[in-house]
């Protein structure tokens, strides 16, 4: 009888083994077996991943990257894509004194946006026993309704990752549809006020139109205020100002793999919220950024180097043909940007009439479908008249602040590009009253008096 109790016990303690051991396997998934492309949902719970106290380790050595992948719109499946390439690149260790790597997804199924999707954040680590494979585990699963361009989520996003992760550094990347320093909803207005005729008219709606995608040409590629999320054939987008005020807390830097954000206006709300800026002058082509060599730039080393990251995008595109070498982009230290407005508020003073007067047509843009919002900084101010000694106390400032820049000899076909400073800016004699208006409550125009 003893022996028979005695087996039956050892079974059971097999049984039990047998349990944990399939618990502790589900809780790491693997891309290819788990993860769930279409909603960015791993089978981990992400408990067997979050930070684990040491004595001996000081967590703030660490540096934590987050990936804020506002995907409910057209861009769904390049960011999938995106979230694929970083699998086959350099990937952290699941320890606590180790880099990490968070990413925020939020793609549309199959392109269906009536169908709800819940975004959710995922740490990316590499396997313990098979460097070769990567491990997704979900931390966090938001509410299917959640819109991923509302202030509320990004600042509740980067709330969590701060509380979760404490460490001495911390770097952004946002990827997704967005409209530079402009309102939310100013280019779904302006089309609607293009067929309706009315362009000529200072008119402008008080109340802001959900953002509309375009529809490009059929032989063009797709590119990427900021972020959107699709509600059927609208969308919603995120002001500058509020997008600025949801970051709780100074980041090392923000890189930028969406369209027309490389504007002074947008560099200088952002200076007092991050050190490093990296952002494109004209739109990105929905590839966006090296996914793949992306992590390696960022956290493979002792010292995140943005800079190459800037260096893979533009040579990348640089060395592919007709209209798809297309780009610009630019890597700004956020330390030079008080000189630079400094610099800027006494030009504008000395050349106001010729600012009012500018031919906007002769200043480089770097805008497609009638967007006439985004010039050059530096021709702006040649072409405003200013003085050598002007010019010079400029390119002195901009050098201070630009770190790297470059750009392909022309965009998509539409343009070319002859000359560039490293930053976009406003044209107020190229604009309407309602801009205006709206420029006076930005940062840069308070230190620079642009819009008077």
């Amino acid at each position: 009888m003893q022996a028979i109790l005695f087996e039956m016990k050892k079974l059971q303690y097999t049984i039990i083994a047998i349990c944990c051991l399939i618990s502790a396997a589900a809780c790491s998934s693997y891309l290819e077996e788990d993860f769930r492309p279409d909603t960015g949902i791993s089978n981990g719970n992400g408990n067997n991943l979050r930070p684990i106290p040491g004595k001996d380790i000081n967590e703030k050595e660490r540096h934590v990257l987050t990936m804020y992948l506002a995907g409910f719109n057209s861009l769904y499946g390049y960011l999938k894509a995106d979230i694929e390439d970083i699998t086959q690149g350099w990937l952290p260790r699941n320890s606590p004194n180790d880099n990490v790597l968070l990413i925020y997804s939020h793609l549309a199924e199959k392109g269906n946006y009536n169908k709800p999707v819940s975004p959710v954040l995922i740490r990316v680590t590499r396997d313990e026993y098979d460097e070769s494979k990567p491990v997704l585990d979900t931390l966090v699963v938001y509410d299917k309704n959640t819109i991923s361009s509302s202030p509320e989520q990004f600042n509740a996003v980067l709330s969590y990752v701060k509380e979760s992760f404490d460490a001495d550094h911390y770097g952004l990347i946002i990827s997704s549809h967005s409209t530079g320093y402009l309102p939310a909803g100013y280019t779904s207005n302006t089309k609607a006020m293009m067929y309706s005729g009315r362009m000529n008219t200072d008119y402008y709606s008080s109340v802001a139109v959900p953002y509309t995608e375009f529809t490009r040409d059929s032989y063009s590629p797709e590119v990427k205020s900021i972020c959107s999320d699709r509600e059927g054939s609208i969308s919603h987008e995120m002001e500058l100002t509020d997008f600025a005020e949801s970051i709780p807390f100074k980041l090392d830097y923000i890189l930028f793999d969406t369209c027309l954000m490389g504007g002074i206006e947008v560099a200088y709300e952002l200076k007092d919220k991050c050190d490093l800026i990296a952002f494109s002058q004209t739109e990105i082509l929905a590839e966006g950024f090296n996914y793949k060599t992306l992590t390696s730039h960022l956290l493979e080393n002792e010292e995140p180097a943005p800079i190459e990251v800037c260096k893979d995008y533009f040579e990348y595109y640089d060395a592919q043909t007709g209209i798809e070498r297309s780009a610009t982009i630019s890597l700004i230290d956020c330390n030079g940007l008080d000189k630079l407005a400094k610099t800027c508020k006494e030009i504008f003073a000395n050349n106001r009439k010729g600012l009012d007067t500018i031919n906007c047509n002769s200043v480089q843009g770097y805008y497609d479908h009638g967007w006439h919002w985004f010039y050059d900084l530096e021709d702006t101010v040649v072409k405003a008249g200013a003085s050598e000694t002007e010019l010079n106390a400029l390119r002195e400032a901009l050098d201070d602040c630009v770190i790297y820049k470059a750009h392909t000899p022309s965009f998509l076909g539409k343009f070319r590009i002859t000359t560039h400073s490293g930053f976009s800016m406003f044209i107020p004699a190229n604009g309407s009253a309602y801009l205006k208006e709206f420029y006076k409550s930005l940062k840069w125009n308070e230190a620079t008096s642009l819009v008077d």
